[in-house]
């Protein structure tokens, strides 16, 4: 590589995607913490929810964020917003491929420990790592 040349780093890339979206998810009311995991590269995030702010009375609300840039720059992001609380809620918008579903998009939920998971088809708007996490926080009161 000569000086100057940058090649690409899915993991870089991954990181600093969720690094942003770390950030966006603590500027928002309903997020009390988000912390990145591992500290020092990322490879997801976990969100602390206030669940008086998302319309549920839980004591303990989750969004883990996965995000995985891809091998390649042009390559398609795989990622996942997936919401858990102490009443065995467990639900969340993915964009990976799925034998359960056409595309990559979709919303997937779990009404209690012993169902298996129901899919329904979900297009994002955005593939931009910060749209999407406001994307995600607008659609989770009408999933609650």
């Amino acid at each position: 590589m000569r000086a100057g040349d940058r090649s690409y780093d899915s993991t870089e890339a991954s990181h600093r995607a969720l690094r942003g979206i770390r950030r966006e998810l603590e500027r928002h009311p309903a997020v009390s913490s988000a912390q990145g995991f591992p500290p020092d590269v990322h490879n997801h995030v976990v969100t602390e929810l206030e669940p008086d702010r998302i319309g549920r009375n839980v004591d303990d609300a989750t969004l883990t964020v996965r995000w995985f840039a891809g091998e390649t720059p042009d390559a398609r992001p795989e990622f996942s917003f997936h919401y858990q609380d102490n009443t065995g809620r467990d639900f969340g918008w993915h964009h990976e491929p799925n034998p359960h579903v056409e595309g990559w998009g979709h919303f997937q939920e779990r009404t209690d420990a012993e169902t298996e998971y129901a899919y329904e088809p979900h297009t994002f708007t955005s593939k931009n790592p910060t749209r999407v996490v406001w994307e995600v926080l607008s659609l989770l009161p009408s999933k609650i």
